[in-house]
């Protein structure tokens, strides 16, 4: 059975699979996606090689991860959440109860989640000081997720960044500004983002695209396969993550990356 191909996620030294899941999908009430069919969903995932699932505290889906680590072993799986950067007293507070939900010693990968352009400052200081936490093993890698090329530049910039993820699609400038809700760049173009994620994978940073189909953006929806294949081709970019609900979605992308 053909899986998903792994890539090493910029200097940090951890695995992942090119394709990444996103939970996101799983915390949305309207879809009942209990924390058991979540949990299977994302097994299922796993045979097909994804190995990298993606969270944060505010999608409500760490109990469906959670789930599905109790059948699996945890050194199997690299996992990333998110929290909004206020403080680092609050940072830290969501850490632990990551922890919690998740049923896990350590987080592969957290990282402040939406950091704009104005908040850079204030998130640098933060990840210094988490920084000291990945002396612990409590968590692996630390950095940020991001709409902004701004915030891209300037963390490319970081020592204490080992991961960014940012809003990446391949699309025309005319379709970004087009469809500027489902591609939500905070600013400057989609080739000043390409640059910028350029000069951050050249850093050493672990780059990992999301919305490379936008928030459901028809153009890239209805052509999902290139869409995937497209970002898959990009040498500065280590892995990409969708969201995903169920089997049928997951085993589609899954076509599109090992068909390339």
């Amino acid at each position: 059975m053909l899986k998903v191909p792994l890539a090493t996620l910029g200097n940090t030294g951890l695995k992942v699979s090119k394709l990444g899941f996103g939970t996101f999908d799983f915390g949305v009430p309207a879809l009942n996606i209990s924390s058991e069919m979540g949990g299977q969903i994302l097994i299922e995932s796993h045979k097909l090689g994804i190995n990298f699932w993606d969270t944060a505290i505010d999608y409500g889906s760490h109990p469906h991860v959670a789930s599905a680590l109790n059948h699996l072993p945890r050194e199997d799986v690299v996992i990333s959440t998110k929290a909004y950067a206020e403080s680092f007293r609050e940072v830290k507070k969501n850490l632990k109860s990551a922890l919690k939900e998740l049923n896990t010693d350590y987080i592969d990968i957290f990282l402040l989640h939406y950091v704009k352009h104005g908040e850079v400052e204030k998130c640098r200081q933060i990840l210094r000081e988490l920084n000291d936490i990945k002396t612990t093993g409590t968590v692996k890698a630390i950095g940020l997720s991001t709409h902004s090329v701004a915030v891209v530049k300037e963390a490319s910039l970081f020592e204490d960044v080992d991961v960014i993820m940012p809003i990446y699609c391949k699309a025309s400038q005319e379709l970004v500004s087009k469809f500027r809700k489902r591609i939500p760049l905070e600013d400057g173009s989609i080739d000043e983002m390409s640059n910028a994620i350029k000069l951050a994978h050249h850093n050493g940073k672990g780059v990992i695209a999301m919305k490379v189909l936008g928030s459901g953006a028809s153009p890239l929806i209805k052509d999902y396969q290139l869409a995937i294949k497209a970002i898959l081709q990009l040498d500065f970019i280590d892995a990409m993550v969708v969201g995903m609900q169920n089997f049928e979605e997951i085993k589609k992308n899954v076509e599109a990356i090992i068909s390339s």
